[in-house]
């Protein structure tokens, strides 16, 4: 069945000129873009041109049914399921209920997506942790990093992305003289793929917040902008600084035609958290738009500097710089989509069509030997041995 992960606001394509909001009280001159290590200052992000409209409360996201409940303490207090331990009993409840699940790509509560029978893979992370909220089993999540799946709907470009869960065992009385090195746990990941990498692991807040994205990038689309408005609200009660939310509420903004406020949304961003591919992407946007190249320039310097351990974002941004010529910076993106996952082929492979545009006919081969041992599929082999073979004629 096709994967359907998760959300994130990407790259805005077009803009929507409908008027203008407030200005937020953040600093805008061009020095902003260089120092990365300015005071701390408050964003004034709300706007009186919105409706607010009622969303989900934390609470709303987990709360099952009586019902829901009672099942599934029936089943994990049940006698004979008492010699497993807790963390696989709730998997294996999992593995037994959700079979038939439509993995479609709606984002719903716990409640929901257990009587919908259906939801992606954040949907299903809720369902766990209601499930293991109620027995009191401890759980951490992990974002993983697949190959993109990019949509546009008219102005906004979706961005997939993909969350696992741990489930950790319950906790034990530890022995005199004992060691333990690490819990016993249970990885619930719905999509296993053979090209994922493992991402960095979310706190709560960083999790909530994506709840909350994932329903404000469905309203901008369907261009319900008080229902984004109150969802991103929502987010930013939650966590004022997550780079995402700060993202999908400059698109909100640029959308809307009030540039200047979503400028300051991306210049706080970048100086005060820890930035995102998605922020400086948009924002290098609305720079060319604006033909502002100075100051592109300086931003493209402090892409390098962001923290992003998803090597086909670094790809993607490497395949774009490519597409233009813009060699060197093809040839740095490519370098950090390697380093996140040398383990990968699309990243050497990269590299070597870069070298090779570059004239640098010994290192396209190299890295083309490395892309061939990597290779996943058949297909890819095939296609780089072929490539390999012209290189391989070109050196000689």
């Amino acid at each position: 069945m096709k994967r359907q992960p998760l959300k994130t606001i990407g790259l805005l394509a077009m803009l929507i000129g409908l008027g203008a909001c407030q200005t937020a009280n953040v600093v805008t001159s061009d020095d902003s873009l260089q120092n990365k290590h300015e005071p701390k200052v408050s964003l004034s992000w709300q706007s009186t041109l919105f409706t607010p409209r009622e969303v989900a409360s934390v609470d709303d996201i987990f709360q099952l049914t009586q019902k829901q409940q009672e099942d599934f303490e029936a089943y994990y207090f049940a006698e004979k399921n008492a010699h497993i331990e807790g963390h696989e009993r709730l998997y294996n409840y999992l593995d037994m209920i959700l079979y038939g699940f439509d993995y479609r790509g709606d984002t719903y509560t716990a409640s929901d997506a257990l009587t919908k029978h259906s939801g992606n893979c954040l949907s299903l992370a809720i369902l766990t942790t209601a499930l293991a909220n109620l027995v009191d089993l401890d759980i951490r999540y992990q974002r993983v990093n697949a190959a993109p799946i990019y949509q546009r709907y008219h102005n906004v470009m979706t961005l997939s992305s993909h969350v696992r869960t741990h489930v950790f065992a319950p906790e034990t009385e530890v022995k005199e003289n004992e060691i333990v090195v690490a819990r016993k746990k249970m990885i619930i990941d719905y999509f296993p793929e053979k090209g994922n990498v493992r991402g960095d692991f979310l706190n709560e807040s960083q999790f909530l917040s994506m709840y909350y994205q994932n329903l404000a990038g469905d309203s901008l689309i369907a261009k319900d902008y008080d229902l984004t408005y109150s969802l991103l609200a929502k987010a930013m009660e939650i966590n004022s600084e997550d780079p995402e939310t700060l993202n999908t509420l400059a698109v909100l903004y640029k959308n809307l035609g009030d540039l200047a406020r979503a400028e300051k949304i991306y210049h706080y961003a970048l100086n005060n958290t820890s930035g995102s591919v998605n922020i400086l992407s948009n924002y290098a946007m609305l720079l060319t738009e604006q033909n502002r190249q100075d100051e592109l320039s300086r931003l493209q310097e402090k892409l390098s500097s962001i923290e992003d351990d998803n090597p086909y974002r670094w790809y993607d941004i490497a395949n774009r710089h490519f597409d233009r010529d813009e060699l060197i910076y093809a040839l740095r993106y490519f370098k950090r989509s390697v380093k996140a996952a040398p383990y990968l082929h699309e990243g050497y492979f990269g590299l070597a069509k870069t070298y090779y545009q570059m004239g640098k006919i010994e290192s396209a081969k190299q890295n083309m030997d490395t892309a061939v041992e990597l290779a996943f599929t058949p297909q890819d082999k095939v296609l780089y041995q072929a490539k390999l073979k012209v290189l391989a004629i070109e050196k000689n």
